[in-house]
């Protein structure tokens, strides 16, 4: 009996040790512009990401026609929402009205580059609909997944920065 105990000891304190630790050595990322809680405000924002980009992984183009989502690098709560929250926080001014945004790229490129593209409308509750276009590219300073959300980051950033100018001068 005196054995047992402390080889079951052993054994439990084992596989507390494994309970801990993630087997798939998976990391999860946040976008840094996300950070803080979305402030109240009369905008209404709605933040649409293509389907391929919902599956919880980053992504990159391995090839001209070609994506890879990966496994082990995701993020840690729905892009569609991060890029939401970052949006609010960057828009200078409030406005009144809806704006709608669809992002139909958000990932890395297979020449080394942060691409975020899509479209986006907004309808004031006092003037005409406004919209337009977007694709903007980063350069990677360097390898790694860490440095493709950032750059992913300032590319939404800059987004975010020519949808509030144009929202202000209208």
């Amino acid at each position: 009996m005196a054995i047992r105990f402390p080889l079951l000891l052993l054994v439990l304190l084992s596989l507390a040790g494994c309970a801990g630790t993630p087997a798939t050595g998976e990391r999860q990322y946040l976008l840094p512009a996300a950070s803080q809680p979305a402030a109240g405000s009369t905008l209404m924002v709605r933040v649409r990401v293509a389907g391929y980009l919902d599956q919880g992984g980053l992504v990159v183009e391995t090839g001209a026609t070609t994506l890879s989502t990966a496994r082990a690098h995701r993020w840690a709560e729905p892009l569609a929402d991060q890029l939401e929250r970052a949006l609010v926080q960057a828009l200078p001014a409030p406005a009144n009205g809806t704006l709608t945004v669809r992002v139909t790229r958000f990932q890395g490129t297979a020449d080394g580059d942060a691409r975020v593209s899509g479209d986006w409308h907004f309808q004031g509750t006092d003037g005409a609909p406004v919209g337009g276009v977007f694709d903007k590219r980063e350069a990677l300073e360097r390898d790694g997944y860490e440095e493709l959300v950032l750059r992913l980051d300032a590319a939404w950033m800059a987004v975010a920065g020519d949808i509030g100018a144009r929202l202000g001068a209208r």
